[in-house]
């Protein structure tokens, strides 16, 4: 990240932009820090997605998301607008679905009552309690609460 942060300023101040000039490109308030850089790196990282294409057809979503991961099918990650806004459950009633185009779709695992939240797995929900928990912990800095959780499955 260091090195990334160096070479994006760099760049910046081989146009001879100042730093005030950068203020103004970065909404008129933020000189270019790296605070402000890891700050946005990390609020970028937590809402973006991991792209997958996986082989063949599975029924089964969490197959699928198995068999990507071990495939090491990532073709990137991507950053949604309406689906960063989803929350996490180890035992979610909807998941992200990604078209070879990279579109999102979203699908019900279940049927969801009028009302419900629609709640995805941000992690490998086939994980014990404590290895999720660590991971939400770590990865996206918060402690679920979920049902699956409470009850130690």
């Amino acid at each position: 990240m260091q090195e990334e942060f160096v070479l994006l300023r760099g760049a910046l101040e081989d146009t001879d932009i100042t730093d005030e000039q950068i203020a103004l490109l970065i909404f008129d308030i933020i000189v270019l820090t790296m605070q402000w850089y890891t700050g946005v790196l990390a609020q970028i990282r937590i809402n973006a997605f991991r792209v997958e294409l996986a082989a063949g057809l599975y029924t089964d979503l969490f197959a699928l998301a198995a068999a990507s991961v071990e495939a090491e099918a990532a073709v990137g990650n991507a950053v949604y607008m309406l689906p960063s806004f989803y929350n996490h459950d180890c035992d979610p009633n909807a998941h992200i679905l990604w078209i070879e185009n990279v579109d999102a779709r979203l699908k019900a695992l279940r049927d969801i009552e009028a009302g419900e939240e629609l709640r995805i797995c941000y992690i490998d929900a086939s994980m014990g309690t404590d290895a999720r928990q660590a991971i939400l912990s770590k990865g996206f800095c918060f402690q679920c609460r979920c049902h699956r959780c409470l009850s130690n499955e």
